[in-house]
């Protein structure tokens, strides 16, 4: 059964988000970045699902992340899941041309372990997302793997969000913004593909 709230939430984190404006004025600090978190048909997954794509506006056809996002809810939790997609890069560029990710559904998904985000409504439209608890997120950097620590605070206008990541034998920083967290403006909703006949 649809959950209202879930729809909700569902609109405030999906969308195109830039931090364009951070960008511009903090050069030296921060790279022009997009996100793009587009809802997917209900069938797909037989769940609340998104497509997700990270990328550096200068290297639009490159990007440094994909994922399938499935949205739970329980209680008063929104779950944020991860996958990795199998042969990712046929679906590269979905974000811009959705009809890329025809086929997704066809490809294996491999959940991240302990990657999932955690949201929690902290006042009226205003949500904070944690990662998992128990450091259990690994990322490969370099020849090093890190677990990852993460922050997202959201609401219908602004992400900001940070990332960091830490040598396990050491808990030393090994990766991560040195300046502080993104700043994204959404600059484009998608509302219209979102609401009680989300299917």
């Amino acid at each position: 059964m649809k959950k209202k709230p879930t729809i909700e939430f569902a609109k405030i984190v999906s969308g195109v988000f830039s931090n364009k404006e951070q960008a511009l004025n903090n050069p030296k600090k921060f790279a022009h970045i997009q996100i793009h978190i587009r809802p997917l048909f209900f069938k797909t997954y037989n769940c609340f699902a998104f497509y997700s794509e990270q990328r550096y506006q200068h290297d639009i056809w490159n990007p440094y992340r994909q994922s399938i996002n499935k949205l739970s809810q329980e209680e008063e939790i929104f779950i944020f899941s991860n996958y990795k997609i199998e042969e990712k890069e046929r679906f590269t560029g979905g974000a811009l041309d959705i009809s890329l990710l025809d086929n997704i559904s066809k490809y294996k998904l491999y959940k991240k372990p302990g990657c999932s985000m955690y949201f929690k409504e902290t006042n009226p439209g205003n949500f904070l997302g944690t990662i998992e608890s128990g450091c259990n997120c690994y990322i490969e950097y370099g020849s090093d793997k890190t677990y990852v620590k993460s922050k997202v605070t959201v609401n219908k206008n602004i992400l900001i969000s940070e990332d960091s990541g830490y040598a396990i034998e050491t808990d030393e920083k090994v990766w991560g913004s040195e300046f502080g967290p993104l700043i994204f403006k959404k600059i484009v909703n998608f509302d219209c593909f979102i609401n009680e006949d989300w299917k």
